[in-house]
């Protein structure tokens, strides 16, 4: 093996076991492990700032690498090593890299990134503890909870992330309609991503939040369809969840936040058979820059669901 090869093996060798960790979500103490430039390799690249100025490199450097377009720093606290337009994933990585500890990829983009197809967000969906009052990012929906320990929070993903089935009932819960509701959990119980089971036990803990009622409701429904189909909830098929359900509104099903935009949950039929699985999310449906069509960052939005 020559030097070449044997330093490209080290680099992804190095990359791997950082992905493979398990760190506790939010907590950067196991980064003082590693070199900066490791951490930004396993991160697509992204970086705190404060973790470049920790590890020796002067702010003037990191401005003359900014300013001669060597690396970016698209929101407050992050850079990117690398001048390529931003993908999808190093989006979700600036906006825990800015917003810090304990902050988790939730909602619409954890479901995306589990595999949910055929929902278009162009925000990241952020989720922090409650108490926790950052400021807002461009392109990012901030959202607060009380409940954001290991049940809540995969102990392996990165970036860290809601569960799937919490990112779901996440999903349905900030819906702006009662009637998208059912689109959002019956797509998860569709493509097989989770079960009416593991919904309804995420639902139970999540503690009250918009619409549960209704989630609820949805869930009852398509229980009730899988039995009348013979089905068992691991294995349902489409036809157990195709037929919608009857929806009503209970006092809990008012829209949620104070007027931020949140998923509309509507489902796009043109985009659910787009492959979405693993890490990456497919450029053509989650891929879109967190900028307008002139260039200007999206609006920051928050709410305290």
């Amino acid at each position: 093996m020559s030097t070449g090869q044997r330093a490209l093996f080290h680099s992804a060798r190095t990359a791997a076991s950082l992905t493979d960790m398990a760190p506790d979500p939010g907590q950067h103490s196991w980064q003082q492990q590693y070199s900066w430039q490791q951490i930004a390799d396993s991160q697509c690249g992204v970086i705190a700032v404060r973790a470049v100025v920790a590890a020796g490199t002067s702010r003037s450097t990191i401005h003359r690498q900014v300013r001669t377009g060597r690396w970016q720093r698209p929101m407050a606290g992050v850079l990117v090593t690398r001048p390529q337009p931003l993908t999808r994933m190093q989006l979700l990585w600036c906006a825990v890299e800015s917003i810090g500890p304990h902050a988790v990829v939730g909602g619409a983009s954890a479901a995306a990134m589990g595999g949910l197809r055929g929902f278009d967000d162009e925000h990241v969906t952020i989720v922090v503890p409650a108490g926790r009052y950052p400021a807002p990012r461009p392109g990012v929906v901030i959202h607060h909870s009380a409940r954001l320990d290991s049940d809540a929070v995969h102990p392996h993903l990165r970036p860290p992330r809601t569960r799937l089935a919490r990112s779901v009932v996440d999903m349905a819960g900030w819906a702006r309609r009662p009637e998208a509701v059912y689109d959002i959990i019956a797509s998860a119980v569709r493509q097989r991503l989770v079960t009416v089971g593991e919904l309804r036990a995420a639902t139970g803990a999540r503690g009250p939040i918009p619409r549960k009622n209704l989630i609820l409701q949805v869930l009852g429904s398509l229980e009730a369809a899988q039995v009348l189909s013979g089905s068992g909830a691991a294995s349902a098929g489409p036809e157990a969840v195709d037929q919608p359900a009857p929806v009503t509104t209970s006092r809990d099903d008012t829209p949620p936040g104070d007027g931020a935009p949140c998923h509309d949950g509507v489902l796009n039929s043109a985009r659910s058979g787009a492959p979405s699985g693993g890490l990456m999310i497919p450029t053509h449906e989650y891929g879109r820059s967190a900028l307008s069509s002139t260039g200007t960052p999206l609006a920051s939005h928050r709410d305290r669901t």
